[in-house]
């Protein structure tokens, strides 16, 4: 754009000037003003500058105009306190002249706008007071020229307020709005600004006596204006006086007359959402009588149109809602604790139960039920907080049965309002439109949560009393709103057994019966919500084990719907899991169930959850051999998925291969993870026969058993085709693993050998190998717990694998990920197998040095999770060793590690100097810790890190005495973890500069 920066010459005269603005306002808006200010600015300082100003100010462009007054703000900002008193009062007379003068001949909003936002830069950036602006300002307005400052000092602000006009007024209440507005910007905590907000104390009373004449005035415009002005006097008032009730009290005196707004037709929208506004953001502001007036003016004159609205189905209720809401939330206390006495109590909770009965959907036409959640959210908050923070001694409180009828009430209104729409309706429907009303419906229950939680059991019992009406009636969208309300309620409820009996008589009613028959037309979305009860109340069912064969048939039959499949398959999978012990009976009806399932069409969720569910109760078998058919069945089904991926590959279809194998796979994990001994499984203390349970332990070292792991273990021949896809990778990761966490033989309980050969397998190249490398991880952990055996032969074949990956990579930095996993197995070595890298002449011994290189070279780069690795790795290495599993093996690793010691010295001394990341001191900390309590000669090598030329290369800083003193601090806490943390804390702010000393 023409006029950027030096490329536009200052003009010389008022004609150039306002042809500059013209052009430069034409040019495009981008960077207009800061463009025309600049180049006005330096127009300013020539001697001619005012009266070009002046000039300028009188341009036929209203464009031309504003950016005048815009300068004159920019230049107040700037130069405003260096003025001296005569300058400074001839720029107010100047800017209050032109504000007259504009306003008398029809100067539009925009330009008068920015003179009285010019007038308060003037007020805040003076070095002279100014002494009651409004009047100096509403006075010449009135005679229609200049009047000095000091003619206005005396003047009534009442009696001139009643002698301006209607456009003067609405000028002056600009002014005093835009007062209000900037000033309430401003730290009044500094010396600069609280002589402007002590003036401000003053200026309040001008305002009140101009805003109760505006709201005299017969003019709606002025009333209007009024109204506004008021806002934002109040927004001032709330941070600034709240210790200031006389400044305040100025404002409250207006209430009264403004509220006279709330019944004017003309003004009420404007009125409803000022007073809403305060009511949400500043209730305090309102005293007692306030309140009342309020209240009865919400009855009178808020309730008609509202109920009208409703009645019609009109959007223009809106406004009167949120004023409901928005009074009832400010006033909760009087509406719960005395809504007999409260003036608008009643008025409140029967609109908000008018507002759900009217009709129409949430998220469709209907806006006030969304916000009527909010009244009522703020309602049970108050009773729940109430009620339960009195001590148990205290009486409840008189209103706690009125309070109960209310949200009983409620609780139907809101079960009514999210029954789901028919479909002809809901086809029609906007994606906004359905997504508004699944949000009411999830904020609908999170209110009847918190509604539980006050009414407990007789909620729970009216809820089954809808499902079970509407189900008599065969109202499905009412049944299914029911449901739904049921299924969020469903952890609070099975907190205890009290609803037990209550649950009874929906378990126990024809629901699942009724729902399970498919020949009946049902809504899809009533299935589907019944499918999600029985996932959630699987506990309750399994207590109940008489309410199985209803609801176990109705889940497996919704399996053959493809739209309710998914849903059906998560609440199988739960409720197995939770009632497996009660299921073991159904278990080949399960698996004939599960072979219709299995086709090549099969969906490979449906699969998985189906596989889990048929698993949890295979698990339950007793005795462990009785696992084996059923185990061997499932895992029948596994091979077809294996044998069709290889089929596929050999046909080159590499995308369906993909899909039969990782699928396959996954459902492999998912029958070892519920093969699992659930962790609530109750213990017998009476049950010692060990000799039975060394029995069931040995079975699965039997040849029957090992078949079912030479099954299970030939399913990974499927990576033969699959090697390369990452999911494929993961899927067998997990199969591995869903055996690590058993303590006792089992199945899935692999030899160590299976995941070594699976790790040898790999390159590094191949995709995840990060997961297969912390596989090897969770295997070494597990195998060096205190009850397991030791596989040193399988750990060294994996350390071995891992060296070769290190050399390949090179360095940390060429894949982060593979670096951190392969740094992590060393660290698992520790205590029980760090003698693997030890043991003489051994291979990996030999490749001791390329290990500790490449942990050093982790600590160095700039990836953060090697490094944290590598450091981790050190301070275990430095430690002394909690268990020594051969005899000399701590000295071998003092000898290897004082070897070491001056590289990584430097190395974390360089770090915390500045090379690091302030996030990852904690971690250097840990190695530096382990040097200076357990290497007698750290001290000298980090002293001589600390002296060196790479050090002052890193950073200048910090002096010689500085670096001692570090040393002598860290030094003297021999590893004291927090203040250890602090001092290199302290230490690196100093190297980066961002403290101003260090000592």
């Amino acid at each position: 754009m023409e006029g950027n920066g030096s490329s536009v010459v200052p003009p010389q005269s008022v004609a150039e000037a306002e042809t500059l603005v013209k052009r430069l306002y034409q040019s495009g808006p981008a960077k207009t003003i800061t463009e025309i200010n600049d180049q006005l600015l330096k127009l300013q300082h020539a001697p001619e500058g005012w009266q070009l100003a002046d000039a300028l100010m009188s341009s036929s462009d209203q464009n031309v105009r504003f950016f005048a007054a815009n300068t004159f703000t920019v230049k107040l900002n700037n130069d405003g306190p260096k003025l001296d008193s005569d300058t400074a009062r001839t720029i107010q007379m100047r800017l209050v002249s032109w504000l007259v003068r504009l306003s008398r001949q029809g100067e539009g909003a925009m330009v008068i706008r920015k003179l009285c936002s010019t007038l308060t830069t003037f007020l805040i950036r003076s070095p002279s007071l100014w002494r009651r602006p409004l009047m100096h300002v509403g006075a010449s307005l009135q005679t229609g020229g200049l009047v000095t400052e000091d003619e206005a000092i005396d003047l009534s602000a009442e009696r001139l307020s009643e002698a301006l006009n209607s456009s003067e007024t609405v000028v002056l209440l600009w002014f005093s709005a835009s007062l209000a507005d900037e000033v309430s910007r401003l730290d009044s905590n500094t010396p600069a600004h609280s002589q402007v907000h002590r003036q401000m104390e003053e200026t309040v009373q001008d305002a009140s006596a101009l805003l109760a004449t505006a709201f005299r005035t017969p003019d709606p415009k002025v009333r209007a204006e009024g109204l506004k002005a008021f806002l934002t006097w109040v927004n001032y008032a709330q941070p600034m006086w709240p210790r200031k009730p006389e400044a305040l009290q100025h404002l409250r005196n207006l209430v009264e007359s403004a509220a006279q707004a709330l019944t004017d037709p003309t003004l009420q929208h404007d009125a409803l959402d000022i007073f809403r506004d305060i009511l949400e953001s500043y209730t305090s502001f309102f005293q007692s009588d306030h309140m009342q007036r309020i209240g009865r003016i919400v009855s009178e004159y808020v309730q008609p149109k509202l109920l009208e609205a409703l009645h019609d189905g009109d959007a223009e209720g809106v406004p009167y809602g949120q004023m409901v809401t928005a009074f009832g939330v400010a006033n909760v206390l009087d509406i719960v604790e005395h809504p007999e006495t409260s003036d608008g109590a009643n008025t409140v909770i029967r609109l908000h139960f008018d507002i759900l009965k009217a009709p129409g959907y949430p998220g469709d036409e209907d806006e006030l039920s969304v916000l009527s959640i909010e009244f009522w959210n703020t309602y049970i908050e108050y009773v729940n907080d109430t009620v339960f923070s009195q001590d148990a001694e205290q009486p409840p409180p008189t209103w706690i049965p009125y309070a109960k009828s209310v949200l009983a009430q409620l609780i139907e209104l809101l079960w009514a309002k999210m029954c789901t729409p028919p479909a002809n309706l809901a086809k029609n429907w906007t994606d906004a439109e359905h997504e508004g009303f699944k949000e009411f419906r999830l904020d609908a229950t999170d209110l009847m949560l918190s509604i539980f939680v006050f009414l407990g059991k007789a909620m729970l019992q009216q809820l089954v009393a809808l499902i079970i009406r509407s189900l008599d009636n065969k109202n499905w969208r009412a049944v299914e709103a029911a449901m739904f309300c049921l299924n969020a309620l469903a952890d609070n409820v099975l907190e205890d057994q009290a609803g037990d009996d209550v649950l009874a008589g929906l378990f126990g009613s024809r629901l699942f019966r009724d729902v399970g028959d498919f020949s009946q037309t049902i809504p899809l979305q009533a299935r589907r919500t019944a499918i999600d009860v029985l996932g959630s109340y699987g506990q309750y069912v399994e207590r109940h084990a008489e309410y199985l064969p209803d609801t176990v048939r109705f889940l497996f039959a919704s399996l053959e719907n493809a739209q309710l499949s998914h849903s059906a398959a998560k609440s199988i999978a739960a409720l197995c899991s939770a009632c497996r012990s009660s299921l073991t009976g159904e278990l080949e009806g399960f698996l004939q169930q599960y072979q219709l399932l299995s086709g090549p069409t099969a969906d490979p969720y449906t699969k998985e959850r189906v596989l889990g569910a048929i698993s949890a109760i295979v698990q339950a078998l007793k005795p462990e051999s009785a696992k084996v058919p059923p185990l061997l069945a499932l895992l029948e089904n596994i091979e077809k998925d294996m044998q069709m991926a290889k089929s596929y590959a050999a046909d080159g279809d590499l995308d369906a291969a993909t899909t039969f194998g990782v699928m396959g796979l996954n459902c492999l994990a998912t029958i070892g993870m519920n093969l699992q001994n659930p962790e609530d499984v109750p213990i017998n203390v009476y049950d010692d026969d060990d000799e039975q349970h060394s029995g069931e332990r040995a079975f699965w070292d039997n040849e029957e058993a090992k078949e079912v792991q030479k099954r299970i273990m030939g399913c990974f021949s499927v990576l033969e085709v699959l090697g390369n896809d990452g999911d494929a990778i993961e899927a067998a990761c997990h199969v591995l693993r869903s055996g690590f966490a058993e303590t006792e033989p089992g199945p899935f309980v692999l030899p160590a050998s299976v995941t070594v050969r699976f790790l040898q397998q790999c390159y590094v190249t191949t995709p995840r190998l990060e997961f297969v490398l912390s596989t090897a991880c969770i295997l070494i952990t597990q195998q060096s717990r205190s009850n397991s055996k030791r596989i040193p032969d399988e750990v060294n074949a994996i350390c071995e694998q891992v060296v070769t990956f290190i050399q390949q990579l090179g360095h940390p930095s060429q894949d982060p990920s593979i670096a951190q996993g392969c740094i992590d197995v060393f660290c698992r070595l520790i205590p029980y197998y760090i003698h693997l890298l030890f043991e003489p002449n051994s291979a990996l011994s030999q490749q001791l040095p390329t290990i500790l290189n490449f942990t050093l070279q982790a600590i160095q780069s700039p990836d953060i999770f090697p490094r944290r690795s590598a450091a981790e790795f050190w301070a275990k290495l430095i430690r002394p060793l909690s268990i020594e599993p051969r005899a000399g093996l701590q000295q071998d690793v003092a000898v290897v590690v004082a070897a070491y010691v001056p590289q990584l010295s430097q190395i974390l001394i360089y770090q915390i100097g500045g090379l690091g990341q302030r996030s990852e001191l904690d971690y250097l900390c840990e190695p530096l810790k382990a040097l200076i309590a357990n290497v007698p000669s750290a001290k000298h090598w980090l002293e001589a890190a600390l002296f060196s030329d790479g050090f002052s290369a890193i950073t200048d800083r910090v002096g010689d005495a500085e670096k001692s003193l570090f040393l002598k601090k860290i030094v003297g806490l021999r590893g004291d973890n927090r203040k250890t943390k602090d001092v290199v804390r302290e230490f690196y702010a100093a190297c980066r500069g961002t403290v101003v000393s260090y000592g």
